[in-house]
């Protein structure tokens, strides 16, 4: 039995040194798996701020096209109104014109019925002259 002692003291002190290096590796796998779940949740804070700035980022870009496209829309409505009163401007600048050329011909037509006219009496003053000298001394009274 003496012999049988030792080895049992043996056994004992190799499980405690089992236990041991049995509890070591699960503090070990623990602590790793502690740390990877860490490293896990870093990621995923980091990922998720990363997503905010980026989608903060995107609205601003979207917000700013918006703005072009407003500027843009706002500068083409100024330029289709400029366009369209700098034609309507000419088009009455025409018409204007186109008036006073017609009232210009009528009272040019008219100008030259009241000539007409005039020269007629004038022509028809000047034959009566005429006659009223051919009858007598006395018509030049």
């Amino acid at each position: 039995m003496a012999a049988s002692q030792p080895n049992k003291a043996k056994a004992e002190w190799g499980e405690e040194k089992d236990a041991a290096s049995e509890e070591q590796r699960l503090m070990e796998r623990a602590a790793k798996k502690l740390r990877e779940e860490d490293a896990a949740e870093a990621r995923k804070n980091k990922d998720e701020e990363h997503k905010a700035r980026m989608d903060e980022w995107q609205m601003e870009l979207e917000r700013r096209r918006y703005e072009a496209r407003i500027k843009e829309n706002d500068r083409k409505t100024l330029e289709k109104r400029k366009k369209e009163y700098e034609a309507n401007f000419k088009k009455m600048m025409a018409e204007g014109a186109a008036k006073r050329e017609r009232e210009h011909q009528r009272f040019t037509e008219r100008v030259k019925e009241e000539a007409s006219k005039m020269r007629k009496r004038e022509e028809e003053e000047e034959e009566e002259r005429k006659k009223k000298k051919g009858k007598g001394p006395c018509s030049t009274q």
